[in-house]
């Protein structure tokens, strides 16, 4: 007689209010381990690598709990909302869209546009991508460096970045360096831009590590301090870490959004069907975007369609950029002084130098040597002149300091630009998360607008050029080349961590 097999049942799914309690109750301790992270003081690699694994854990968890698509924290949250808005928007001015792409294209590629599209760039719109470059190059690119003051990577502190924290708009100053960038970017636009960072950046820090490597064999230890002075290419942006977090959110959410619906505006100009919409996030970070067209009919298109649909998102974060800027500037201009008294502060001391744990951090520099300090450039120009052993003498909000100078001439004093409030209240607040929010988006959109030129899989340049450049061994060949010089780029964190 046969023995009847045991029966198993299946464990129902948690219900609806359950699976959202446990979700949200994984991502408000992912949240609340961010803020801890960055306010424990802890080194960069420790804080790094917790907080990323505090998203995968809770990417895991949300994704498991919720039976979502996705993978080692990643999860796709998909949705049909949306796609008749794109459809609409598709709708209202459809030679609108095409220019925009094409004005991309011209972005992307400078003078090559003519080339790469098959000559059907117009001549005004050529124009206008021409001088958006220039715009970009001499006016936007030297104000990324606004970006610099809301980075903040805990342990890192490279007095090559205290330059960069003056909360004012920079006019073009040409110079060799940036007429020489500007001609590139004619040329080859923003790919050829981005390129040309990558190149010399690559350079500089392969010298550094070079020096670093001849020092090893000599006895010394001064080439990896050369190394240790260079600034990574390669950092983590995660909001709440090391960026601001809601402003940080709200920017990468808006980035990545408005990229994948003008991918979906163009899909749906070129008659695509789009199947769904949504957004990737990485534990409780919004990480990516997508929009899902009906790739059959994407690869029945012609060629010249396809990339139109490809640099659509390339052309919007551009616009963006534009946009961003433009609403910074305002902030600088008009909101900020209204509001805010900008005051010189000591950022922080430089071990082994005089003025070391003596000078506090966040001490208002009233005076410096004699020169009344009034912005950064004032510090600039009382310290240009300083002689090894002279004697400097420092009126801080913490009282007043002599110190001797070492054999370099400096007290080993870096400053930073703060703004102080004129008066209580919440405009304050809202006045620094908005300025932040902007500064972060103008950033964020330009410098991903350019990667996505790269020839690199899963983004967009990648499709671009695979349907223009026949050979795979040469495609995969420049794809490796650009790989090789961003992990180039990561290689200062070795030494920084």
């Amino acid at each position: 007689m046969a023995m009847a097999k045991p029966s198993i049942q299946k464990i129902p799914r948690a219900g609806k209010p359950l699976r959202f309690l446990i979700s949200a109750m994984f991502a408000l301790g992912c949240l609340l381990a961010i803020i801890f992270l960055y306010y424990s003081g802890l080194q960069v690699y420790i804080s790094v690598i917790t907080a990323f694994a505090a998203l995968i854990v809770t990417g895991e968890v949300i994704t498991k709990t919720n039976g979502l698509d996705g993978f080692f924290g990643l999860y796709m949250l998909k949705s049909k909302r949306g796609l008749s808005l794109i459809e609409k928007i598709s709708r209202w001015n459809t030679p609108l869209w095409k220019g925009m792409a094409e004005w991309g294209g011209v972005l992307g590629f400078g003078l090559l546009s003519y080339i790469i599209f098959r000559r059907q760039i117009r001549r005004r719109t050529m124009a206008l991508g021409m001088a958006s470059i220039a715009l970009i190059v001499l006016l936007v690119v030297p104000n990324a460096s606004l970006f610099f003051k809301f980075l903040s990577l805990p342990g890192l502190n490279l007095p090559l970045l205290s330059q960069f924290t003056s909360a004012t708009i920079q006019l073009p100053q040409p110079s060799i360096g940036i007429m020489a960038l500007l001609a590139v970017s004619i040329i080859g636009g923003f790919l050829f831009f981005m390129i040309a960072l990558l190149g010399v950046a690559a350079f500089g820090i392969l010298a550094a590590l070079a020096t670093a490597v001849a020092s090893t064999v000599t006895g010394s230890t001064g080439g990896y301090a050369a190394l240790s002075t260079q600034v990574p290419g390669v950092a983590p942006i995660i909001p709440g870490l090391t960026i601001p977090l809601f402003s940080g959110i709200l920017a990468l959410f808006v980035v990545l959004v408005v990229h994948e619906f003008s991918h979906g505006i163009l899909a749906k100009v070129a008659k695509i069907k789009l199947k769904s919409i949504g957004i990737l996030p990485l534990g409780i970070i919004p990480v990516g975007a997508f929009v899902e067209p009906d790739e059959k009919q994407v690869e029945k298109l012609d060629k010249d369609r396809q990339n139109d649909i490809f640099i659509a998102g390339i052309s919007s974060n551009f616009l963006l950029t534009f946009v961003f800027f433009a609403l910074t500037a305002l902030m600088i201009i008009y909101v900020m002084p209204a509001l805010f008294r900008p005051d010189v502060v000591v950022a922080y001391t430089l071990p082994g130098y005089p003025a070391h744990n003596v000078l506090t951090q966040g001490s208002i520099v009233y005076d410096w040597n004699g020169y009344h300090v009034s912005n950064l450039s004032s510090i600039i120009y009382a310290a240009h002149n300083f002689t090894p052993y002279a004697v400097v003498t420092v009126n801080t909000s913490n009282g007043n300091y002599a110190f001797h100078t070492n054999s370099t001439g400096k007290i080993g004093v870096v400053t930073e630009l703060a703004q102080t409030p004129k008066a209580k209240g919440p405009q304050n607040g809202l006045a620094n998360f908005l300025y932040s929010f902007f500064v972060i988006s103008f950033v964020l959109n330009f410098f991903v607008g350019g990667m996505n030129l790269l020839p690199l899989p899963l983004l967009d340049g990648w499709r671009i050029y695979k349907n223009r450049i026949k050979s795979k061994r040469t495609l995969y060949a420049i794809g490796g080349l650009t790989f090789i010089g961003i992990v180039i780029l990561a290689l200062p964190w070795i030494w920084i961590l």
